[in-house]
């Protein structure tokens, strides 16, 4: 293993254990202060939007988007260890090198892309939330 590749793998393993949690805060929604969110007030719409978000994890959504993260980057770093070993061996070097740096290159700007763009909760417990704020008569106009 040249020194590029070993650098590669400390990386991985170290980026690795690292909840999601450490690259984020949990966002919660934003309400427009429209005539309803006036007269409930503010204290009632966080009430309401703790409710709100109790029915989305009682339906079964999750509000960890970790696992998402891990799959996504999974597959990429499988995807760039075939790449960088077809690549190794049209020019002429090491195929087992070439996936190994490619697999943990790939992994790691995965797992680093996917932590900072990710959406945060996960889309369709997001959308559980937004539909119990609108029965309840608010309106979401973001996620903060």
């Amino acid at each position: 293993m040249n020194r590029i590749t070993k650098v590669f793998v400390c990386l991985l393993i170290l980026l690795s254990p690292l909840p999601i949690s450490a690259f984020e805060s949990t966002k919660r929604p934003i309400l427009y202060p429209n005539a309803h969110f006036e007269i409930m007030g503010s204290e009632k719409a966080q009430a309401d939007i703790d409710d709100c978000w109790l029915i989305a994890q009682k339906a079964g959504a999750s509000e960890d988007s970790s696992a998402q993260v891990s799959e996504e980057a999974a597959a990429d770093a499988a995807a760039l260890a075939a790449a960088g070993a077809a690549a190794s061996a049209v020019l002429g070097g090491d195929p087992g090198r070439g996936a190994v740096a490619g697999a943990v290159g790939g992994g790691v700007a995965s797992m680093t892309a996917g932590m900072m763009a990710q959406d945060n909760p996960p889309r369709v417990f997001r959308r559980i939330v937004e539909r119990c704020l609108f029965e309840k008569g608010y309106e979401v106009v973001g996620w903060e």
